[in-house]
């Protein structure tokens, strides 16, 4: 009672000056708060914590970049505080649940329901109502805004992130146990009626005689999804301990997870894609249907397989992923004999296109050498016949000297079908090793039987100047050993070939021979 006694009369002595420190106290409070209130409902607050770096980024990117966060995240000073002690104490979630309540969207200052486009184009002539959307429970639930405006950070397209529509909520609902060819809400509701007229596959189509007749559209679009939306067991397991579908019918869980905690369709929903994945036969116009094998060879050699050898070695164009059509680009007026449609060939230009000035001459030499190896190669299987012919030996020996032949007129019909430029390498891999392996095989009958490969042209280590440096990149003069050597002179007039001064199997590594030297030079 005294202690109480004491601070009373302290009070009384001193109740001036404890007001006003009380009074500065609460105002300190009041206007700390103030600033506290204020500072965490800016947007910039929001970008203090690390992890909220990709969620800003795209923000500032989006059409919303005008709207602060809490105009659409309902987070009042409290959460906000909460959500800094946890960063503060390292016990945030790094991958926070953003919700919007539709109500942050539908208002006056934003978008009235009253004045939403009653029909719009979404895109590539697909129509879509908003009212439709969300006045009306579909498929046993309600829909939100954020149900289809559900893209936070990702990319869609070419179309950055938050708040853009994801496809893959739409064709859950419009696909998901439909029939085949067939949508949920039938094909008009979304692309209308075709008034125009299409292109496939070359053929100029109008739908309006079609449509006169009632053909449905899954007659001709056979194939439109892929994926069935199928709801996996470790998809509920990612958030329950416990899976209790059995307790819930189907619309309960979709209230529980769309309407009512706003979950993407496509958290829980396996994917499904739509498009023209398969036509009707008549319209389905694929190269094979008719002709047998088309470009199926060039294909091979460039892929580097194919040949009458195990060994595969693609094209060094193939393994840096460089499709037909960057060499085929030029459009001929007039293709086939019967159809007289246009095709595209190789072309001089696209070797300069990408590789720069003179190498117009390196696709002359891939002309004129693929016409000498074959040529050559044709006259060594013309001998190599009439030699097998002729030969005697046991029937062991005959079979193998058969088979080698085999390979040999199998791997030039390949070569010559494929043609050499899509894989100089390995056309020359599989005449050489086929040569080879003939000559090996009759000398099991005579083994002093020898064939004339003539100039042997097909041989990798005389391709040089046959297939690239021929026309292209050959130096009269180059430096050697601090000299200059006539190089054009030692080449077509001496008549040396490449591997005495150069590696075959390093590109442009020199390795000069010092003996092919010694024969002219002391």
């Amino acid at each position: 009672m005294s202690f109480l006694a004491d601070i009373r009369d302290v009070i009384k002595r001193h109740w001036r000056g404890l007001a006003i420190f009380c009074g500065a106290v609460v105002v300190i409070l009041l206007a700390a708060g103030l600033v506290l209130s204020y500072e965490t409902t800016r947007s910039s607050f929001c970008g203090s914590c690390h992890y909220m770096d990709p969620y800003v980024r795209h923000w500032q990117a989006s059409t919303h970049s005008e709207v602060d966060c809490v105009a659409c995240h309902d987070y009042g000073a409290l959460d906000l505080a909460v959500s800094a002690v946890k960063y503060w104490t390292d016990t945030y979630d790094s991958r926070p649940k953003a919700v919007v309540a539709d109500q942050s969207c539908l208002n006056a200052d934003c978008h009235d329901r009253e004045s939403l486009d009653p029909g719009l184009e979404f895109r590539r002539g697909i129509l879509f109502q908003h009212r439709v959307h969300l006045d009306r429970d579909l498929r046993g639930g309600k829909l939100r805004c954020t149900s289809c405006h559900n893209q936070i950070v990702q990319y869609q397209d070419d179309i950055q992130g938050h708040m853009v529509v994801n496809d893959k909520s739409c064709f859950v609902c419009h696909f998901k146990d439909a029939g085949i060819g067939e949508a949920i809400t039938g094909c008009n509701s979304c692309h209308g009626m075709p008034e125009r007229q299409v292109e496939h596959g070359g053929i100029v189509f109008d739908h309006e005689p079609y449509l006169k007749l009632q053909v449905e559209c899954k007659q001709c679009h056979v194939s439109i999804v892929r994926g069935d939306g199928s709801v996996a067991e470790s998809k509920c397991h990612d958030c329950h301990v416990e899976r209790l579908k059995a307790q819930y019918s189907r619309a309960e869980l979709h209230n529980i997870h769309v309407s009512d905690n706003g979950i993407d369709c496509y958290k829980c929903h396996s994917d499904i894609e739509h498009g023209n994945f398969t036509m009707v036969g008549a319209l389905d116009v694929a190269c094979e249907n008719c002709h047998l094998r088309h470009h199926s060879i060039p294909k091979q050699l460039y892929m580097g397989i194919g040949g009458a050898d195990s060994l595969d070695v693609p094209s060094s164009m193939f393994t840096n992923q460089v499709s037909c059509t960057g060499c085929h680009t030029h459009l001929t007026p007039e293709g086939e004999i019967l159809t007289h449609q246009e095709k595209k060939e190789a072309s001089r230009q696209s070797c300069v296109d990408c590789h720069g000035e003179g190498y117009d001459l390196m696709f002359d030499n891939w002309v004129e050498g693929s016409r000498k190896v074959l040529g050559e190669y044709r006259t060594f299987v013309q001998t190599a016949r009439e030699d097998y012919r002729k030969a005697g030996g046991s029937r062991k020996a005959r079979q193998k000297a058969r088979a080698a032949l085999s390979a040999a007129e199998e791997n030039y019909n390949f070569v010559r079908e494929g043609h050499i430029p899509h894989n100089i390498r390995y056309s020359l891999y599989l005449l050489g090793k086929s040569a080879d392996s003939f000559e090996k095989a009759m000398q099991a009958i005579n083994k002093s039987y020898f064939i004339s490969r003539q100039g042997s042209v097909y041989l990798e280590e005389n391709s040089c100047l046959d297939f690239c440096h021929g026309k292209a990149f050959n130096p009269e003069v180059v430096e050697y050993d601090d000299r200059e050597l006539p190089h054009t002179l030692h080449v077509n007039e001496l008549g040396l070939v490449c591997k005495n001064c150069h590696s075959v199997s390093e590109h442009g590594a020199r390795n000069i021979e010092e003996s092919v030297c010694a024969d002219c030079h002391e």
